[in-house]
């Protein structure tokens, strides 16, 4: 967590003896700015292998000493780094989570994250009106470098975050048995995708996206080595009929973080083409922030709500696990679970197609 409470700090927070909206404002905030900078830098990684005094890490990064100084005296209060007869060292924790060497690399996500909060700029609209203020980066003109810049950094961020993240899911579904053909709707990065593929050797699949999201697949399908098991299908996931796009059904079916940027009559009519493109006792994985599935746990709470009010911003919004039940009976699916993740705020919801 950003901020590290000593046992004292800790109980006097509790009791209410230090003024915690001082921690939530500018702190947070700072030691969020710092981190961006620090992966955007490549800091971890220049650190990955063996720790290195002040004066070579400016070399490397390109730094003026005591400038970089301030940054990495903050990391290391902040619990990023820390320092031992004269070097800077990676924690666990940023070493885990934050080099590229490590397969739960979500550092791309933490370069993204000033793009998320710049949404938030918009909350005392949203607030005041219950309306969209803006709209999703893959909405406006990409044409443009700064677009483009956004763009990679939306799918980057997105694609790290499902690799590290994504195992978990992976590991709930069941797969049916010689299954071949999965479907990932609106999977952009193919970041799941590729999970899948992984896991089940014969496995083929099928990402449905629109443009700037079958760019960033097909960048991962390369990355990853496995263009030959991973197909990419432009197309309109709201407007598109399925049935037409392809002559054969799916054995599975991926529907992962697309309800919540639309509304519920538009999700009900895209998981009724999904449906249709499955073949009797087929599977359909849902993931989503699902509203009533919190768990009593504060932190997953606080990101589903944070969800909420995100996607309120640009149109969409967070779901109940009632709600998208309905939804899923309505479109001829039955078995429906919901599936607690280790991922705050995540829930995985998996269905089988009737026979």
């Amino acid at each position: 967590m950003p901020l590290r409470l000593t046992p004292l700090e800790y109980l006097l927070s509790r009791l209410n003896l230090l003024p915690t909206p001082l921690f939530d404002t500018p702190l947070a905030v700072g030691i969020a700015k710092m981190l961006v900078t620090a992966c955007e830098l490549g800091l971890f990684d220049v650190l990955s292998e063996r720790g290195l005094p002040l004066e070579t890490l400016a070399e490397k990064l390109e730094c003026q000493p005591q400038g970089l100084q301030l940054l990495l005296q903050l990391l290391v209060s902040a619990g990023y780094l820390r320092y031992h007869h004269g070097n800077y060292h990676n924690t666990r924790m940023a070493t885990r989570w934050l080099t590229k060497e490590s397969p739960m690399n979500i550092a791309p996500y933490v370069i993204h994250s000033p793009d998320i909060v710049a949404i938030w700029d918009h909350v005392t609209e949203v607030v005041h009106t219950n309306k969209q203020a803006m709209r999703m980066p893959y909405e406006e003109d990409a044409s443009t470098p700064e677009a483009q810049q956004l763009l990679a950094r939306h799918y980057a961020g997105l694609a790290s975050l499902a690799t590290a993240l994504g195992g978990e899911i992976v590991h709930r579904v069941r797969v049916p048995e010689q299954a071949q053909q999965l479907l990932d709707v609106g999977g952009s990065h193919a970041a799941y995708s590729v999970l899948f593929c992984r896991k089940y050797p014969y496995l083929h699949a099928t990402i449905l996206d629109i443009e700037p999201g079958i760019v960033a697949g097909e960048r991962t399908a390369k990355q990853m080595k496995l263009e030959e098991r991973m197909s990419f299908v432009c197309s309109d996931i709201v407007k598109d009929d399925f049935p037409t796009l392809f002559s054969q059904p799916f054995d599975v079916a991926l529907y992962f973080h697309i309800a919540h940027l639309l509304p519920p009559e538009m999700n009900v009519t895209i998981l009724e083409k999904v449906a249709k493109t499955l073949r009797p006792g087929g599977v359909l994985a849902f993931v989503d922030q699902i509203t009533d599935q919190t768990y009593g746990s504060r932190l997953a709470s606080l990101m589903v709500q944070f969800m909420a009010l995100t996607m309120t911003t640009v149109g969409g919004t967070c779901y109940s696990f009632p709600i998208v039940k309905r939804w899923l009976q309505q479109v001829g699916m039955e078995q429906i679970h919901s599936h607690r993740l280790l991922t705050p705020g995540a829930t995985l919801i998996t269905a089988i197609k009737k026979e």
